[in-house]
């Protein structure tokens, strides 16, 4: 993806998953599940397999349709990762033993309540990324910028498809060209583009050195879905964002009068514009105006430097919030290749 980087195009080059095991993410829920109910939650560990797969494994097990089976969020494929799955199962109906390719259940525990899509609320990464070219000390300085500062939050180039060209297809679903009968499929194109709005929004507003609070603006509260608006912006605003505690934010488009104000509006109006196609196709699918977060906050960031049969490495520990990308971390600290790209790794 070619867009602005926060902190500059960094100099340093390498490559990420070239094992599985470099690239390791966990849920994080923030509740103890009750240890009754009729609701099953199998906490699972994946090498090499998506989400999706795995979901339609544990539906064979158990002889159930795979859609009964529920997840918070979709983790990486191309990973080893650690998530929450759920399925109905009468509490004295014997629970079948479970084989699943490329995974192993870690623990299974009842709940009162089914899981559902964005029920967890951060993920924690642990990444390990082989360098090729790099000055250290240029390193360490881009690394404790990001710690203090976060990266720009823009949708991870998993978020467009595994050939890049899910806004492609959504212009044309949009357009009447291409008929999508799945709901998923058609949701994950609609998503896609309408990341590709927020993408270019975010993007803007680094090149043009517009990436400060504006008159205008609507801030988040870190942390929070909440946001308020500021038609001017307020000195006490300026530090709580000097200090982190509030993040400017980019339109996640939909109907309806714009959120922001004055500069801010016209700031994202001159990007929507350009998009056309995507805007009215959104808007005639009936998705509501919301906001996201333009600054990705990387909390309890930490790295070392190591070296293993004679290559160095960068070991990388962090937690974002769900829905927030890795890569986007990765792509301000260096110019990387996705090893996975040519080596599966996987069972299926």
């Amino acid at each position: 993806m070619n867009l602005a980087y926060l902190h500059g195009e960094p100099q340093a080059t390498g490559s990420i998953r070239n094992n599985n095991a470099d690239f390791y993410v966990e849920e994080v829920m923030h509740f103890e599940l009750d240890g009754q109910g009729e609701h099953l939650w199998l906490w699972i560990e994946k090498d090499g397999q998506n989400t999706q797969f795995i979901a339609k494994q544990l539906a064979k097990v158990f002889g159930i349709a795979a859609r009964l089976v529920s997840t918070s969020g979709m983790k990486d494929r191309h990973a080893v990762t650690r998530q929450w799955f759920c399925l109905p199962w009468p509490i004295k109906k014997d629970i079948p033993e479970i084989e699943l390719p490329g995974a192993k259940v870690l623990e299974m525990k009842r709940h009162g309540k089914k899981l559902k899509i964005g029920t967890h609320k951060i993920n924690k990464f642990n990444i390990a990324v082989k360098l090729t070219d790099f000055a250290q000390q240029e390193l360490v300085e881009r690394l404790e910028k990001i710690k203090a500062l976060g990266v720009a939050n823009y949708f991870g180039e998993q978020r467009f498809g595994k050939y890049g060209d899910n806004v492609e297809q959504a212009v044309k679903m949009f357009s009447g060209e291409l008929t999508v009968r799945d709901k998923k499929l058609k949701g994950l194109f609609i998503s896609a583009a309408r990341s590709e709005l927020f993408n270019q929004i975010l993007n803007y507003r680094i090149e043009k050195d517009l990436f400060k609070p504006l008159d205008g603006d609507a801030f988040v509260l870190k942390g929070s879905h909440s946001f308020f608006v500021e038609a001017q912006v307020q000195a006490e605003t300026i530090e709580r964002f000097n200090q982190g505690d509030v993040l400017l934010s980019g339109a996640m488009f939909g109907a309806g009068e714009a959120i922001v104000q004055g500069q801010v509006a016209e700031i994202e109006q001159s990007v929507l514009q350009q998009y056309p196609e995507i805007v009215q196709g959104l808007t005639v699918e009936g998705l509501k105006q919301d906001r996201r977060a333009l600054q990705l906050p990387v909390d309890e960031f930490s790295w070392q430097f190591e070296s293993k049969q004679q290559d160095s490495y960068l070991t990388l520990s962090f937690v974002l919030p769900a829905g927030c990308f890795a890569t986007s971390v990765l792509r301000e600290i260096l110019n990387y290749t996705d090893a996975s790209k040519n080596h599966a790794h996987t069972a299926e």
